[in-house]
């Protein structure tokens, strides 16, 4: 799943901690692109705040696998994988990773559609905990340089960028990021309006299926 939809489904009103432990493992790798947090399952850790943040994680990488095992969620990237590959365009590479996120991203603009608020606490969240404790969480996961990450973390909140996520266009947008990033090809436009079209076939489908995904996430 993808930030919002993390947040969304697994929040906890009363532990911002916990709330921030949701998005830590997908923010460690947009701020820094080798730093991965693991579960750390077999460790009691001694202040509430870095404990609840390690649960977040936790929590995180649970969700992740049930979303990924969930039917709908398959069965709508497979779809989409289909679509590029009936369309005859052979220069979309990586086609089946390009619909697992465009599928999350998706979802997260489904979410904003219903709930406009949504971006707004969930920046609002992450502002609310004190930087201090992030970073002592973060050197669990090998953070050595906290100068870099309060900078990319600065980035990060100032471009607010999943307010964005109202229009399959701008879905689209942050799928091409995502490729960007990873040193993939650029899109013409022509892919870009295939993988729009695709959207569009498949959101109401995965719009039907929230109440059934909050089932799957239990």
């Amino acid at each position: 799943m993808n930030y919002l939809s993390h947040y969304y489904f697994d929040k906890d009103e009363n532990n911002k901690y916990f709330n921030v432990g949701l998005i830590l493992p997908d923010l460690a790798r947009s701020h820094i692109a080798k730093l991965r947090i693991n579960p750390y399952k077999n460790i009691t850790f001694t202040t509430k705040e870095i404990s609840s943040m390690n649960d977040g994680c936790n929590k995180h990488f649970a969700s992740d696998r049930k979303f990924h095992n969930w039917m709908t969620f398959v069965e709508l990237t497979n779809k989409a994988t289909d679509m590029i590959r009936e369309s005859g365009d052979k220069d979309i590479n990586r086609d089946y990773f390009i619909t697992h996120i465009m599928v999350e991203i998706l979802l997260d603009k489904i979410l904003l559609d219903k709930n406009p608020s949504l971006a707004d606490d969930f920046y609002a969240m992450i502002d609310s905990v004190e930087m201090d404790w992030i970073l002592k969480f973060m050197r669990y996961a090998g953070l050595q340089d906290d100068e870099l990450w309060k900078g990319q973390h600065r980035r990060f909140m100032k471009a607010s960028f999943l307010k964005s996520y109202t229009s399959i266009e701008n879905v689209i947008a942050a799928v091409e990021g995502v490729c960007a990033n990873l040193g993939m090809i650029e899109l013409n436009d022509e892919q870009r309006n295939l993988l729009i079209e695709i959207c569009e076939t498949i959101e109401p489908e995965l719009a039907r299926s929230i109440d059934a995904l909050e089932i799957q996430l239990l």
